[in-house]
Parts: C-alpha cells; sequence; structure tokens
C-alpha cells in the first residue's frame, strides 16, 4: 500500500511546473497591462499638455498681431497680410500707408511667428466701415514626442481699433495758411495797413502790399514759408513787403511762380530782386528764393465726404449725448445733412452743458462740456452741428481723456489738450473781442494771459480745436483765436484780430492791423481733419468669435 501511494505521488510532480509557468503568465501579463496603460497615459498626458501648448501659441499670435496693430498704422487693410477674398490685389508691393511710413513689404502670406515649442501663423482682415479687424491664428506644436500629427488649435478674434484723439499730420497743406482763390487778374489776398504776418503763407493766385502791410519771420524756430503761384505785387504806396530791412529780418524761403511786379496786378512781373540789385521790399535768406511755386495739394471735401462726417461723427444727431447732457435736437433739427438748425448753436452760453457719448467697450470718444464760470470747454472727437455756431467772450479749451477726465499735471497726451474737430454745415463766428484760447500742456493750464490768448504757451501740436465749415468763418474785431480752420468759403479776419493756427480756405478777407502769429510745424492734428488720415490707434480688448 505504501508502494502505490509512493508512486502516485510521484507521477503528479510535474503540477508544479504547471503552477509555476501559469504563475509567471499571469504576472507577465500583469507587468504588460501596467506598463501599456502607464504608456497610454503618458500619451494621452502628452496629447493633452499638446493641446494647451497649441492654445497658448494660438494666444500668442493673437497677442504679437495686437501688439502690431499697436505699433503701425492699424487703419492700413495690408498690415496683418490678409488672406482669401480679403487679400488686396497689390499684396505683393503694398504702398507706404501714410505717405512717408515704412513700407511693409510683400503682405501675401500669412505671418508666421516662431515661438518656445512651436509656431503661431496668423492673419487679419480689416472692416473699414466698423474699423473692427478679425484675426485668425493657429497655434503648432512641433515637440509632440507620440503623435503622428503636431497637435493644432486656431482662434478666431475680433478687435475694435479706437482712434487715437490725434492723428499724424501727412497733409502739408495744414502747415500754412493756404488760399485757394484762383481768380485771374486781382489779388487775392491783400495785406494792407499794418497788417502783419508771421506764418508761413501760401496762395494759388496774388498777393498784394499796401501801405506798411508785412510778412516776415521774427523765430528763426519758427521759420517762415512764403508761396505765390501767382505775382508778388507792391501796390501804389507800399512801403514793406517781404521780410523787414532794418534791422534786418529775413524769411527762410520765397517761392514766387509769376515773379513780383510794382502799381497793378496786370503789370508785368520780373524777377524779384532787393536793393541794391533791385528795388523789391524782398528780403529772403540766400538761397531761398526761386521761381519755382510747385503747387501744394489741398484737402477737399465732396459732398459724400460732408455725409459721411454726419454718420459717423462721435457727438451729433445720430450720435446722441448720454442722459443728462444735450438734446439731440441742438446738433439738427432732423436727420439729414442740410443746414436745418434755425437757431445758431451758441458753444459758450451762461449756462453749464454736457455732451458725452462712450463705444461699446465703455471708452469716452466724444466730449463737449463748457463751465460758463470758468470757461473752460472740455472736449474729445468729432462732433457735427447742421447750422451755424457763435461764440462769445471767453474760452479756454482743454481735453479730455477716454474715461472722460482731465488729471491734474496732464501732459497732453490722448488728447488731454483738447483735440477735436468740429463740422458746422453753415457758418461760425467769433464776437467783437472774444476770445479762444487753446491749452498749455507742458504747464497744464489755459494758454490765456487775463485779457487774451498766450500766444508764446499754446502748444498747437497737442492742443488743437478745428473749426471746418461749408459755409464762412468770421473772427470779429479785436478777437483772438488759437485753433485752426478749414472753410469752403470765406474766413474774414476783422481789424485788430489776432490769430495762431492753420486756415485752409477759398478766399481771405483781412482787416487792418491784422496780426497772424508763427506756426510751428505740426506733427499732429485732431481726428477727423480734412484730408488727413487716420494712421494711429488703440486695438481694444478682443471679443473670441471661435476656439
Amino acid at each position: 500500500m505504501l508502494k502505490r501511494l509512493r508512486q502516485r505521488l510521484q507521477k503528479e510532480s510535474g503540477f508544479a511546473l504547471v503552477i509555476a509557468l501559469a504563475v509567471t503568465v499571469v504576472l507577465s501579463m500583469t507587468v504588460i497591462t501596467v506598463i501599456e496603460s502607464a504608456s497610454s497615459n503618458s500619451r494621452s498626458s502628452d496629447m493633452s499638455k499638446n493641446r494647451v501648448s497649441a492654445y497658448d501659441l494660438a494666444e500668442a499670435g493673437i497677442s504679437n498681431a495686437n501688439a502690431l496693430l499697436a505699433a503701425k498704422n492699424p487703419y492700413d487693410q495690408h498690415l496683418l497680410h490678409p488672406q482669401g477674398t480679403y487679400q488686396p490685389a497689390d499684396c505683393a508691393n503694398p504702398p507706404a500707408n501714410p505717405t512717408g511710413a515704412a513700407p511693409l513689404g510683400n503682405t501675401c502670406n500669412t505671418i508666421t511667428y516662431s515661438l518656445d515649442g512651436g509656431t503661431a501663423t496668423v492673419w487679419g482682415w480689416l472692416n473699414t466701415s466698423t474699423a473692427n479687424w478679425t484675426i485668425t491664428s493657429t497655434g503648432t506644436v512641433t515637440r509632440n514626442a507620440f503623435a503622428s500629427v503636431p497637435a493644432t488649435k486656431t482662434l478666431t478674434v475680433v478687435v475694435h481699433i479706437r482712434a487715437r484723439a490725434s492723428q499724424q499730420n501727412v497733409t502739408p497743406a495744414w502747415n500754412y495758411v493756404f488760399v485757394k482763390d484762383t481768380t485771374s487778374n486781382t489779388c487775392n489776398i491783400t495785406l494792407d495797413q499794418t497788417t502783419a504776418l508771421t506764418s508761413s503763407l501760401y496762395t494759388e493766385g496774388n498777393l498784394c502790399f499796401k501801405n506798411s502791410a508785412s510778412i516776415s519771420e521774427t523765430n528763426a524756430a519758427d521759420p517762415v514759408l512764403l508761396e505765390v503761384r501767382g505775382k508778388l505785387v507792391w501796390l501804389s504806396g507800399a512801403s514793406k513787403g517781404v521780410g523787414q530791412s532794418s534791422p534786418l529780418q529775413e524769411v527762410t524761403s520765397a517761392k514766387i511762380g509769376g515773379g513780383c511786379a510794382t502799381g497793378a496786378v496786370t503789370n508785368a512781373g520780373h524777377t524779384c530782386a532787393r536793393p541794391p540789385t533791385g528795388s523789391d521790399y524782398f528780403y529772403v535768406r540766400s538761397g531761398g528764393y526761386t521761381s519755382q511755386a510747385d503747387a501744394i495739394a489741398s484737402p477737399t471735401l465732396t459732398s459724400t465726404d460732408w455725409d459721411n462726417y454726419y454718420q459717423t461723427a462721435t457727438i451729433s444727431r445720430l450720435s446722441p449725448c448720454a442722459a443728462g447732457g444735450l438734446a439731440s435736437t441742438t446738433f439738427d433739427n432732423d436727420t439729414t445733412r442740410n443746414t436745418s438748425l434755425t437757431t445758431a448753436f451758441n458753444l459758450t452760453p451762461g449756462s453749464n452743458y454736457t455732451c458725452q457719448t462712450k463705444n461699446a467697450n465703455g471708452y469716452v470718444i466724444g466730449e463737449l462740456d463748457w463751465d460758463a464760470s470758468s470757461h473752460i470747454l472740455s472736449i474729445r472727437g468729432t462732433v457735427f452741428i447742421d447750422g451755424n455756431v457763435t461764440i462769445n467772450g471767453v474760452v479756454k479749451y482743454r481735453g479730455m481723456n477716454k474715461y472722460g477726465a482731465h488729471p491734474s499735471g496732464s501732459d497732453g497726451t490722448d488728447g488731454l489738450g483738447g483735440m477735436m474737430a468740429m463740422y458746422v454745415s453753415g457758418t461760425v463766428s467769433l464776437s467783437n473781442s472774444g476770445v479762444f484760447c487753446g491749452w498749455d500742456t507742458v504747464h497744464d493750464t489755459a494758454a490765456y494771459t487775463g485779457s487774451s490768448c498766450d500766444f508764446s504757451a499754446w502748444t498747437p501740436g497737442t492742443s488743437m480745436l478745428m473749426f471746418i465749415a461749408h459755409g464762412g468763418v468770421t473772427l470779429n474785431q479785436s478777437s483772438f483765436f488759437q485753433g485752426a480752420i478749414f472753410s469752403e468759403g470765406n474766413v474774414s479776419l476783422g481789424q485788430s484780430a489776432q490769430t495762431e493756427g492753420p486756415i485752409i480756405t477759398n478766399t481771405l478777407t483781412l482787416g487792418q492791423s491784422v496780426q497772424m502769429k508763427p506756426l510751428p510745424g505740426l506733427a499732429d492734428l485732431p481726428l477727423g481733419a480734412p484730408g488727413n488720415p487716420n494712421s494711429s490707434g488703440y486695438p481694444e480688448q478682443p471679443s473670441y468669435g471661435s476656439g
């Protein structure tokens, strides 16, 4: 019995090997499962990280596009290399915008930014009606260790461009008193009595002197550039003219196309020359005189342009003031540009008024506030008044920032010196002895002396209220004016009126003893200045459309 039991046990000794093999297989499968699970989790984690990184890269592309909009001209439709149906035909060689700016080069292909971990491919198109850029940015991860296709993420955003209160001046005519009249055989501008101009002057026609009137340069820092496309004429009795003989004061430049004449406009012109070689009262710096007087392009406003400003002004009947402000009917009594206001808009009444408008993002884009006690007019943006405008008494204008405030110590940035273009369908009139002064942004105070404008303190490059009138503009007797004027009619300066600022007009009438002060070259003009395109703006917070 014991022998048979021992034999049976010896026959079952192979089961241990089977059990050992089974245990080994189970353990191997467990290890493989753990490894595969860990690898899968690693791949999933890496892919998730890649997706996050692709999103980050796409957002970095949006940020770079925004920086480009802030640094360059955001109104140039080529700037973000638009693609597809939005691509301009001249994308390979777009023109400089504005004129004189560095060219963008070829803009036909998308913009690619090489970033840490991948790339961002960006392009965008500009809706010129709304000033909105639609920007598409695709982030691509290039360090994906597992996937055969790199992870990508595409974002689409809309960025609104809010125009700066001032825009770069690219229109040379705005550096002159500029008269368009070309009526032949007449004095298109006449300087009479003791009228003294110390500003640059351009006329398409003839300039005549009477009595002791003159144009001269009193400060080399404010050079006087004289350009007369017709003749320079000394009428009977004229004793002065260009520059000054004693003490010697010479103007920087004089371009006289039709030559100099004496006695009458119809007399023949000759080469201008001062004593001893000639007899003309003509004192110009050496090398500054030429008979070549090339035309300077003048801004013009078509009926369509006027309609466009009526539609888009930041303050108007169609863009009304916030609650508590002036009624919309103050600016127009209907909704059509037709000079229909029956009562003139009094810019300076005896009581206070306010008007403020904001854009969709809550920033102030229009401000027109009058404080009757301090005589301060606070301004921002563009205004359209479908009628006449009157100005009385003392006015000191300054600017408001995008929050509708004028912080103490303001330096003139963000329009704080006072930058505005006021479009007027009718006429503009400054009363007798009226005082209309700008701002001194160096000291953050009015350029006002207590009875008149301080012409040495005004900073026109950062403080400029511009009147654009379809009719005429009248600065009456003994008035003072600091600002800019564009008139499709006549600009009339009454006796002893004193002005500083550029004027572009069809005709110009000057009373006796008028003074037109030196004007430095203007680097900037108010938003909305005729002939001067927008070229500077703030890209606002992106609005995400997809992604």
